[in-house]
């Protein structure tokens, strides 16, 4: 499957490959397969394009005529590591393609192999991209609450959204501090467990692993949002995580 966008937008990859036929077959391929592309025939012209942004995913050859896909790769994960580079080797280039993985590559294929491979690779490359990224978004607004600042921002994103309680009510914890304070920090950090539980299909230690605590811990912070996990393992036996 193709994945798309929180807007549904088709994911867009950049083809970087010198053989004309190859370049044209593997840009059709991946078009029929959902995906948007841009094509490169040199190392430099995939560059040019890339700075361009808008991209997914770069899919490489290794052999170009002017920048190796090894150089090409090196470059583009420095300019943007959150866009994964899948590069394309030769029968028997085990070592090289071990070599991109090195220097920051995504994933490899092998030539020669079929259009779906690819467009399965991609896929998989993209959305693992993806969550990442949404899992580095969930800590940071987790994490806030560590700084005397973040909270504001906490409150007024609330606020935005209707969630904030009112203020001038005089309620406060015990400690002193204003509800909505504790309250943000409590719906934020209910919302990042149960997005690690619906990438893990409800296994805690999975879920901890992704969180950076130990197990015992996670358990604790479940039993103290009142996070029940076994919902999200029914869930996910019904194929019904989407729905959570």
């Amino acid at each position: 499957m193709t994945p798309t966008d929180p807007a549904g937008a088709r994911p867009r990859v950049l083809v970087i490959d010198d053989e004309e036929s190859m370049r044209h077959a593997l840009v059709k391929g991946l078009e029929r397969a959902g995906y948007r592309c841009a094509a490169a025939g040199t190392g430099r012209g995939g560059v040019e394009l890339f700075v361009q942004g808008g991209f997914d995913a770069v899919l490489t050859d290794v052999k170009l005529p002017d920048l190796s896909g090894l150089d090409i790769t090196a470059i583009l994960v420095e300019m943007d590591a959150s866009i994964p580079v899948v590069v394309m080797t030769g029968y028997g280039t085990m070592e090289i393609a071990l070599e991109a993985m090195r220097r920051g590559a995504k994933d490899y294929i092998q030539k020669p192999f079929a259009i779906e491979d690819a467009a399965h690779t991609l896929g998989r490359a993209i959305e693992e991209s993806r969550v990442n990224r949404e899992n580095r978004r969930l800590r940071a607004l987790v994490e806030r609450k560590l700084s005397p600042d973040g909270f504001e921002h906490v409150e007024a994103e609330l606020a935005a959204h209707g969630h904030a309680e009112p203020e001038g009510n005089g309620s406060t914890e015990d400690d002193g501090s204003p509800l909505p304070l504790k309250e943000a920090q409590r719906r934020f950090e209910v919302h990042y467990v149960q997005e690690l539980l619906v990438q893990t299909a409800g296994n805690v230690a999975a879920a901890a692993r992704l969180a950076g605590i130990s197990r015992p811990n996670f358990h604790k912070k479940l039993k103290v949002l009142g996070v029940d996990p076994g919902r999200f393992k029914d869930a996910a036996r019904r194929g019904r995580l989407g729905d959570l």
